[in-house]
């Protein structure tokens, strides 16, 4: 069966990447896909990539291990939920992160990285991101204006 984990509602900030890498670990050969935002991805999860180039040998193989990152240089779960509870306080100097080339710098570690852009080109990109064989970050540029969390939260 499928086994999942998730940050809940603790706030817990950045677990994706770490939680991948160890589900991997555990379950060499079961297909691992851990879905980040680019804040998360800032915080750790880029300095995690070099802990995979680290265990190549051990994290790579026919099994898909991809990092798919939400691009959208915004910590969107925080302004969704300021915006959900106190109208439209959106403050950008505290919500708008640095646009940076996620795919770009799988590729300088040795991994693989792919970008994606074009809502048409979305099922390819995730074919070619589980066929690759070894680590992938998958990166879509996604519109920081489309809210993360269900319309009914308060």
């Amino acid at each position: 069966g499928m086994r999942a984990s998730l940050s809940g509602t603790l706030a817990t900030m950045g677990p994706g990447t770490p939680y991948a890498i160890a589900a991997r670990f555990a379950y060499p050969d079961r297909p691992v896909i851990a879905f980040v935002g680019d804040g998360a991805f800032q915080m750790n999860g880029m300095n995690e990539m070099i802990t995979i180039k680290r265990y190549l040998d051990r994290l790579s193989g026919p099994a898909p291990f991809v990092f798919c990152v939400f691009n959208n240089q915004d910590l969107n779960q925080v302004t969704w939920e300021q915006r959900a509870m106190a109208g439209d306080p959106k403050y950008p100097g505290s919500q708008d992160i640095p646009d940076v080339p996620y795919a770009a710098y799988a590729e300088l570690l040795g991994l693989k990285g792919i970008v994606c852009d074009d809502p048409k080109k979305v099922g390819a990109a995730w074919d070619e991101a589980l066929a690759a064989g070894r680590p992938v970050v998958l990166e879509f540029k996604v519109d920081a204006e489309i809210a993360p969390i269900p319309p009914h939260i308060m």
